[in-house]
């Protein structure tokens, strides 16, 4: 797993995707939102973030909607309530993603490391795994979803929004 950090790491540094702000009332996106068919029960999947994540990517909305999914719910376990709040409102349907996270049983080991800043890195890296790898995602998109997500916040004023964002997710 260290490996994969690290790895995560350097992908992630040296990462940049070109990002466009997105017209939220823009007639052709709410067209093709309308037009989105998902097996997901909730909007999340034909939200503007995850249509922009996606099309980003060039993944499924289902897939895009189940890793921001992963993402958020680390993000709110390793930033203070107040910080996890002002993300929340940059973020269309938080609720909604954090109810869609994948559930996945910490670990052993983890267990075992008790509650230092360590132990939290490790167990929130091995949820992102495990999450991606039973959504189906590569593991090495995760750097690019996370690009994607911030240059989206960025890109329609939330620049504090993915500060945030980072910070809940330093480890990577």
């Amino acid at each position: 797993m260290k490996k994969s950090v690290i790895l995560l790491s350097m992908v992630l540094s040296g990462l940049s995707l070109s990002v466009s702000a997105i017209d939220l009332s823009s007639s052709s996106l709410t067209d093709k939102l309308k037009e989105s068919s998902s097996s997901v029960t909730t909007d999340i999947a034909k939200n503007a973030l995850t249509s922009y994540a996606a099309k980003e990517l060039g993944m499924s909305e289902t897939m895009v909607s189940g890793g921001l999914s992963s993402i958020f719910k680390v993000a709110q376990d390793n930033l203070t309530a107040d910080n996890f709040s002002e993300l929340s409102g940059a973020i269309p349907d938080m609720s909604d993603y954090l109810k869609q996270a994948p559930e996945i049983s910490t670990s052993a080991i983890g267990s075992l490391l008790g509650s230092s800043s360590a132990a939290k890195t490790a167990q929130s890296a091995s949820y992102l795994d495990s999450a991606f790898e039973s959504l189906g995602i590569p593991k090495e998109s995760l750097p690019l979803l996370m690009s994607s997500v911030t240059g989206y916040l960025e890109s329609n004023g939330y620049e504090t929004a993915a500060g945030l964002l980072n910070k809940g997710l330093n480890f990577l």
